[in-house]
């Protein structure tokens, strides 16, 4: 489809595309992941799905109900071609999906021995790239979703920001490590255009530093007017300004942890569009989370729309 019609999402999501290679074997760790050159070595199961923040977070959004699409970039190789088809497939739109010359679309090895553990073998490259012809002005969108950024992208943050501010475009930001150290002198300065920031635990103490979250929520009060979530595996803490939201996180059995922290996201904000209320958005997100956890791959165990699901007991108190 042409670009230059443009249509108007209810979300663009930005951040990372990925192939994901799930590689199963109880040799690996057994070995403790050392092998003689030339050996060949067996292994018990491989599963190949997509993956990466950007696209993680738009599966969640299409399936519950939301027109949206995603912002990023692939490599022109075999595994850009999987991940076209597979955005496509979900009903994920690619009018923005850059596919770039000379560029390898990132890859994940996933080593694991299923129930006890993995490692992950990580290869960054196309999706920190821009497009030349990166232009902001084609967006239409209520909400504009940043995945952790990386690269080019991560340094574009606040342009794209600043952009979605000016046309009244809500902003929902997860950053990573680069974008944390890149803006923690500035953060000041960004959050008060920010709708919703969405971190775990250890990501707020990187970019606020080593403090109890209720400090962290009392120092940035005076020029922060937005929903801030934060939280570990076990706990839940919420901040929009006036009151604090604290909860349990559910669990269930989970066997892949990949995709937990996206879908938590995606799935809280697709939760403020559906009933514009903080404890429903986080109830719908902790149980996107633990559904997304049941199943190995980040798009395969999501909610869908209408989907009944557990709720866990959020706590509302005044600051």
């Amino acid at each position: 489809m042409s670009r230059l019609f443009m249509k108007n999402y209810d979300v663009i999501t930005f951040g990372s595309a990925s192939q994901d290679i799930f590689v199963f074997s109880k040799e690996f760790f057994d070995k403790k992941l050392c092998f003689a050159l030339g050996d060949k070595n067996e292994i018990d199961d491989l599963i190949i799905r997509t993956g990466g923040g950007g696209t993680n977070t738009a599966a969640t959004f299409v399936l519950q109900g939301l027109k949206t699409a995603y912002y990023g970039s692939v490599g022109k190789d075999y595994a850009g071609l999987l991940t076209l088809i597979d955005l496509r497939g979900h009903g994920i739109s690619t009018d923005y999906l850059n596919i770039l010359q000379g560029k390898t679309t990132n890859h994940s090895i996933i080593l694991s021995k299923k129930e006890k553990g993995k490692a992950i073998l990580a290869y960054r490259n196309a999706s920190g790239y821009l497009p030349k012809d990166f232009n902001l002005k084609k967006l239409k969108a209520n909400w504009f979703y940043l995945a952790p950024l990386s690269g080019e992208y991560a340094k574009k943050t606040e342009q794209i920001i600043d952009f979605a501010r000016k046309n009244k475009i809500k902003i929902a930001f997860n950053p990573s490590k680069e974008q944390i150290q890149f803006y923690k002198k500035s953060i000041r300065k960004i959050l008060p255009k920010i709708d919703v920031l969405l971190m775990n635990e250890r990501e707020t103490k990187m970019l606020f530093g080593d403090h109890k979250i209720e400090d962290i929520f009392r120092s940035i009060k005076p020029f922060f007017k937005g929903l801030f979530v934060t939280g570990s595996e076990d706990n839940i803490f919420g901040f929009d300004g006036k009151f604090i939201y604290k909860g349990k996180a559910l669990k269930s059995k989970a066997v892949d942890l990949t995709g937990a922290g996206d879908a938590f996201g995606a799935g809280l904000i697709a939760g403020l569009i559906r009933y514009n209320d903080v404890i429903q958005a986080i109830q719908l997100g902790s149980a996107n989370a633990a559904d997304c956890v049941k199943e190995w791959g980040a798009k395969e165990g999501l909610l869908k729309r209408n989907q009944k699901y557990k709720k866990t007991i959020i706590k509302k108190y005044e600051f």
